[in-house]
């Protein structure tokens, strides 16, 4: 444990004088975000208003809560996995997996680390907590804080199915598209909703909504750590598969 974790420490060093390098297009990164956050804000105010307060059976309180919950979740997840978007199908392209598999690290935490997303992504965090703390009563904030760390683990999980394929088909670029899906489709709760075909669509951010279901007392916790050990074995499992296709070939 130690090992690993000096590894994941280094990575860390790294990634910020990486970017303290190009503090302009840092600050750009950021801004274009938030510019899309923004946006989202602003559509799920106007749809709440427009709904007259029936959003799917949620309160205002609750709708603006689970924004918080998102962002929080969203950024500690893709501060950590989204080297896993950069990085992956380009490694195959250039030949780098081969090497990847070949050291000592394991793979999994080798193409974590590759590329981190703490720089643009500490913002999340800290004004979806400012959210969750200024919108829930302090008796729910531990809950709250807990139940976004959840569908953090569960939204890691999802990215690392959705991106693995990269390492069997090549051609498969998961940059392309995904982080546009999962801007757009957390843009509202829908845990309360009975379309199933709007479930379907979500499935990749339904986390924040199950979330908020546990902070407001509708769903257990416990539920959303065995959905997220369910996404991780999952997972794991196409990770050891693609993994090993992928070598056969090679060989």
């Amino acid at each position: 444990m130690r090992y690993l974790f000096s590894i994941y420490r280094q990575a860390v060093n790294l990634h910020f004088l990486r970017w303290s390098r190009y503090r302009a297009d840092v600050f750009i990164w950021i801004l274009t975000i938030w510019c899309t956050l923004g946006m989202q804000a602003v559509f799920l105010y106007v749809t709440y208003s427009v709904s007259g307060g029936n959003f799917f059976g949620y309160m205002g309180h609750e709708v603006i809560g689970f924004f918080g919950v998102a962002l929080v979740a969203s950024g500690i997840a893709q501060s950590v996995v989204v080297g896993v978007i950069i990085t992956l199908s380009k490694a195959v392209w250039r030949g780098n997996l081969d090497h990847w598999l070949l050291q000592p690290p394991p793979f999994l935490l080798r193409i974590v680390t590759e590329e981190l997303g703490i720089v643009w992504y500490w913002p999340h965090i800290v004004v979806g907590s400012g959210i969750i703390v200024w919108m829930f009563p302090a008796s729910l904030w531990l809950l709250a804080f807990a139940a976004a760390f959840a569908a953090s683990t569960i939204e890691m999980g999802i990215v690392l199915l959705l991106c693995l394929p990269a390492i069997r088909w090549g051609r498969w670029d998961p940059y392309e598209g995904l982080w546009e899906y999962f801007e757009n489709a957390r843009s509202i709760p829908i845990g309360r909703s009975g379309s199933i075909m709007l479930w379907l669509a979500s499935f990749g951010v339904l986390q924040y909504s199950l979330a908020l279901e546990v902070i407001t007392g509708r769903l257990s916790i416990l539920l959303l750590l065995l959905i997220s050990a369910c996404v991780w074995a999952l997972a794991l499992l196409l990770l050891k598969i693609l993994i090993r296709s992928y070598g056969s070939a090679s060989s």
